[in-house]
């Protein structure tokens, strides 16, 4: 089942990138968590079920990319509150924009810029005129990269922290 084979593939992989395979597996919508459980208990004392085990209820169908889903981890490894995926967001010229990860409450949004996807022209003008748009509703908006999740974890939920902070305060 699709279940069993992404508890098979987590098992054999890093941690994020097992999480990123869980989510992935949800957002395919060939399964869903209860299905991750069971193909979990059915793989039971083989070797890395056991992380497999931890991760299932932190997977999340709302992850879009490996690199959110890794992401996540972090923010959660390092006790930030979990954000909501793909949050909405309208305008008030009307359009509809989403962040990678928000805290609504808090009105912070953090977007993962990949170099592929946010290189060109387009995809930049693009992210500038969200940026505005959601800053001119209160909305405070940090990017993230690879570098950060991967290289400067601590650096990375040490920010987040402290902009939450800062807007529970205000």
């Amino acid at each position: 089942t699709p279940a069993w084979t992404a508890v098979e593939v987590a098992r054999a992989l890093s941690r994020p990138r097992a999480l990123a395979t869980l989510d992935a597996a949800l957002r395919s919508d060939t399964c869903k968590p209860v299905d991750l459980a069971a193909a979990e208990v059915g793989q039971a004392g083989r070797r890395g079920v056991v992380t497999v085990r931890d991760l299932i209820p932190l997977a999340r169908p709302g992850a879009e990319s490996a690199m959110e889903s890794e992401a996540r981890l972090v923010m959660l490894d390092g006790g930030l509150p979990e954000p909501v995926l793909q949050y909405e967001v309208i305008d008030r010229d009307g359009r509809l924009w989403r962040l990678d990860f928000a805290w609504p409450d808090q009105r912070l949004g953090v977007e993962y810029d990949g170099f592929e996807f946010h290189s060109t022209p387009e995809r930049l003008r693009r992210d500038r005129q969200k940026r505005a748009a959601l800053e001119e509703l209160g909305w405070h908006v940090m990017s993230i990269v690879s570098d950060d999740v991967r290289r400067r974890p601590g650096e990375m939920v040490r920010r987040i922290d402290a902009r939450l902070c800062a807007r529970i305060a205000a």
